[in-house]
C-alpha cells in the first residue's frame, strides 16, 4: 500500500537564472497574498544585473518567513518573464505532465501550508523556511488529468468571483461620478429637470469653503451631522477566536475593497466573557466606518451581517445622520475633495494618524433634502446589486476553501 502523498522535492528544480544582460526590466515583488506584485524598493543606483530571472509558470518564494505573520510569500509568474530580488528563490517543475504547476499553486493557497512552512522555519536572528524544507513538503499528486479538473474547478469558482468584484466596481464607479456631478459641479436635476447649474441655477458664494454653492444649501461641521466615536482594542491579555459567536471584531485588515463591509470566513472573534468591558464600542447596520490610523482613509458601510460587531481602535464610526446620509458622506470620502480632506487633517510624523477632533470639525455641504433623497434613491438600486454580489462571493469564497482542504484528504493505493 503506498501513500498518494509525494514529496515535492521529486518535482521541482531551483533556478538561478541572473539577468545577466539587463534583457529583463519588469522588477515584481512577492506579497504574502501570493501574488507577484509591482516591486516598492528603491532600485536607484543598484545593479539590476544580479537580479533573478523568473519566467512563465516558474515560482518565486520568500525563504524568510519570521516578517510575515503567519503567511509565506509565494506566487506562480502568469506573465512572460520578470525579475525579482535575489532575496527570493526562484523553481520550476520540473515536468508539467507530472505535476500541474496550477496545481501546485493551489496547494501552497492553503492555510495548512503556511501553518507548516512556520512551524519548519529555523534560525535565531530571522526565521527562514529555505530550500531544503520547500523540497521536504509532501502532497497529494493524483494523475494529471485529476489535477487538471481540480484547478479547472478552482479556476471556474476564482473567474466567477473576479467577475463580480468587477461588475461591482463598475457599479460603484457609476455611483462616485453621479455624486460628482450632482454635488460637485451641481448639474444634479432642477425642477425642468434640467442640469441645476448650467441651467442657470443661482448659486451664492461660501466664504468658509472659497466656493459658491447653491442657493439654500447650508455648511455644517460633521459633529453636527453625525455621532462620530472611535472603536476600542480587545482587552489586554485577550486574544480573538476564530469560534463563531455573536461577536466579530472588525479590524482594518477585514475592510477589503468592497463599499460594504460584510461577515465572511476570515473575520476573528471576541470572546464572551471580554466583550463585556467593550460592548458599548459596536457598529450597527448603516454605519459609516473611517480608518484612522495606518492605512487612513479607507471608508465602508457596515452591512447587516456585522450589526452589532466590536470596532478596532484603528477605525471610528459615524451614524445617526441628520440632514445627510452614510451613502452620501461615502461618497464624499472617496471624491478628490473628501481624500483631500483626510490627507490634511492628519497629524504625526512617525506613524499618521486621523484624530477624531480634526473629522469632527470637517466642514460639509448639506444638499436640499429633495436632491439628497433623489440621489439615495438613485444609489439605493446599485447598493442591492452590489451587496447581492458580495454576498454570493462570500459563499464562492467558502466554496475556493473547501476546494482547497480537500486537497488533503489521504488516499492510499495498492
Amino acid at each position: 500500500m503506498t501513500s498518494n502523498f509525494k514529496r515535492l522535492g521529486q518535482y521541482i528544480s531551483e533556478v538561478s537564472l541572473k539577468n545577466s544582460n539587463l534583457a529583463v526590466d519588469l522588477l515584481l515583488g512577492v506579497s504574502i497574498t501570493k501574488e507577484f506584485i509591482p516591486s516598492i524598493a528603491n532600485t536607484i543606483g543598484t545593479d539590476m544585473s544580479k537580479y533573478r530571472v523568473v519566467r512563465k509558470n516558474q515560482f518565486g518564494y520568500g525563504p524568510v518567513t519570521s516578517r510575515n505573520g503567519d503567511k509565506i510569500s509565494v506566487a506562480l509568474l502568469k506573465e512572460e518573464q520578470c525579475i525579482i530580488s535575489t532575496s527570493y528563490r526562484v523553481f520550476e517543475v520540473i515536468d508539467h505532465e507530472a505535476l500541474d504547476p496550477e496545481y501546485l499553486m493551489m496547494w501552497f493557497r492553503r492555510p495548512e501550508f503556511d501553518r507548516y512552512a512556520r512551524f519548519m522555519s529555523h534560525g535565531s536572528t530571522r526565521e527562514v523556511f529555505d530550500w531544503d524544507e520547500m523540497c521536504e513538503v509532501e502532497l497529494p499528486v493524483p494523475s494529471i488529468e485529476k489535477q487538471r479538473a481540480i484547478v479547472k474547478e478552482y479556476d471556474t469558482v476564482t473567474d466567477r468571483i473576479k467577475l463580480n468584484e468587477q461588475l461591482n466596481q463598475k457599479l460603484e464607479e457609476a455611483a462616485q461620478a453621479t455624486y460628482k456631478h450632482w454635488f460637485v459641479d451641481f448639474e444634479f436635476p432642477n425642477e425642468d429637470g434640467q442640469p441645476y447649474k448650467s441651467s442657470g441655477g443661482e448659486m451664492v458664494y461660501n466664504e468658509e469653503l472659497d466656493q459658491e454653492i447653491p442657493r439654500l444649501w447650508l455648511i455644517e461641521k460633521l459633529a453636527d451631522l453625525a455621532e462620530i466615536k472611535g472603536g476600542k482594542r480587545i482587552p489586554k491579555g485577550i486574544s480573538l477566536t476564530r469560534t463563531r459567536n455573536s461577536h466579530p471584531y472588525i479590524k482594518v485588515t477585514d475592510l477589503g475593497a468592497s463599499k460594504f463591509v460584510m461577515l465572511n470566513q476570515h473575520f476573528e472573534y471576541v470572546p464572551a466573557g471580554p466583550q463585556k468591558s467593550i460592548s458599548k464600542y459596536i457598529v450597527t447596520k448603516g454605519d459609516l466606518i473611517i480608518s484612522i490610523v495606518g492605512t487612513i482613509g479607507i471608508v465602508k458601510i457596515i452591512h447587516e451581517s456585522l450589526h452589532l460587531s466590536n470596532l478596532t481602535e484603528n477605525c471610528l464610526k459615524m451614524s445617526n445622520f441628520s440632514q445627510v446620509n452614510a451613502d452620501y458622506m461615502f461618497h464624499f470620502f472617496k471624491s478628490l475633495k473628501g481624500k483631500q480632506e483626510i490627507q490634511m487633517r492628519n497629524v504625526g510624523a512617525v506613524q499618521a494618524k486621523l484624530p477624531i477632533y480634526n473629522v469632527k470639525s470637517l466642514a460639509v455641504i448639506c444638499p436640499d433634502s429633495h436632491v439628497l433623497r433623489s440621489f439615495t434613491k438613485k444609489t439605493e438600486v446599485l447598493n442591492q446589486n452590489m451587496m447581492n454580489r458580495q454576498k454570493e462571493n462570500t459563499l464562492l469564497q467558502s466554496s475556493k476553501a473547501l476546494l482547497l482542504s480537500k486537497m488533503s484528504e489521504r488516499k492510499t493505493q495498492k
